[in-house]
């Protein structure tokens, strides 16, 4: 799977993802084929780009779980940009708290790890679906944080309402590749007023005001004052929850990065995003399982055949290059070879099923 931007689809390329139309109904379905209609369909849409299947690519399988997840992300927006919208034009929201419970009872589970599927975005919908997004991961980061049930429904209100300023932005420059410098100034003005305008709104309680307020010194300082608040920990998970969905989602002008380059930069500076909270980020999502391919330092590509609980970024891979298997939990072996990134062309890879993974284990094993 990877990310193909609009301007550059092709007809004959197979979806990954489903495209749904603004009222949630399917459009086009996962493996559908391009056509030079459907295309131009997409391009209504004002999508930024979407995620193809590669021609040797098999559809990745689907559980009911994941296929619930993608179905939450896309029905929540709508109500949540109906409250961000009224929030902006200074009217109460409407659909948040049902949208806080569904989300508390869905993903505040500390056994509920999730396949976390970037969604298909917009100009027009990049804030709401973000904030969907970051209000999931705060939600199942704040489970394996033990946050209290209450604490936990102040900051998933705050990270559904977090970004608002960007709604300020024009759109002339929200639409833009590269951003000038004055560009970049008036963004940061706009993101200013939003954080502003929500401390002094009265449609939410104080407990959430602090949490965005702490939220923002974090980003700015990198360090929140009130080191003994009882919302530290809130204010750090919206923090991180935000970059990896920022990192990770697409965007005009700059490509996705993969989960785990995100995730490796994360672990590589723990003093400037919080150990422990990056260890709740980690602990929430599945990464690296079997059946995930990979890029090696060295060129060589392989397949995940088991992960590692203690360490996601060592896991147990079969190279298609030698037919060996490398434990990246040996440190003899990261000697000499690192894992580079998840492969973005599946085009050389090797269809193997379950029971072929669980019969190199074995002989792994034995």
């Amino acid at each position: 799977m990877r990310f193909v931007r609009v301007d550059e689809l092709t007809k004959g390329m197979r979806l990954a993802k489903p495209i749904y139309n603004k009222n949630g109904v399917l459009l086009y379905d996962r493996d559908t084929k391009l056509t030079k209609q459907g295309i131009n369909s997409i391009k209504n849409f004002k999508l930024i780009g979407i995620y193809i299947l590669e021609p040797a690519e098999p559809l990745p399988p689907m559980t009911q779980d994941d296929i619930e997840f993608e179905r939450f992300q896309t029905m929540s927006v709508f109500g949540l940009k109906e409250d961000l919208d009224n929030l902006i034009a200074g009217k109460k929201p409407v659909n948040i708290m049902g949208l806080i419970k569904s989300l508390v009872k869905r993903y505040a589970k500390r056994s509920n790890k999730v396949n976390f599927f970037q969604n298909l975005r917009s100009c027009d919908d990049y804030v709401y679906k973000h904030s969907i997004n970051v209000a999931i991961l705060a939600a199942l980061m704040g489970a394996r944080l033990r946050i209290s049930v209450e604490d936990m429904k102040d900051m998933v209100y705050a990270a559904l309402i977090h970004d608002i300023g960007k709604l300020y932005i024009p759109q002339e420059i929200i639409e833009k590749t590269v951003l000038t410098d004055e560009d970049m100034k008036t963004i940061a003005l706009c993101e200013a007023r939003g954080d502003r305008y929500l401390q002094e709104v009265d449609f939410f309680n104080d407990n959430v005001k602090e949490i965005l307020k702490q939220k923002v010194t974090l980003q700015n300082e990198k360090n929140i004052k009130a080191s003994d608040s009882r919302f530290k920990d809130c204010a750090w998970v919206l923090h991180i929850a935000e970059l990896y969905d920022d990192m990770t989602s697409m965007k005009i002008g700059k490509e996705p990065c993969s989960e785990v380059v995100a995730i490796r930069k994360f672990l590589g500076e723990p003093e400037s995003y919080g150990e422990k909270i990056v260890a709740a980020l980690i602990d929430s999502m599945k990464i690296l399982y079997p059946g995930i391919c990979l890029e090696f330092s060295n060129s060589y590509t392989g397949l995940v055949i088991r992960g590692n609980e203690e360490n996601v970024l060592r896991p147990l891979v079969l190279c298609f290059n030698d037919n060996q298997i490398y434990d990246f939990d040996n440190e003899r072996v990261r000697s000499g070879v690192q894992i580079k990134d998840i492969m973005k062309t599946m085009d050389k890879r090797i269809k193997i099923d379950p029971e072929t993974i669980n019969e190199y284990l074995r002989k792994y094993n034995s």
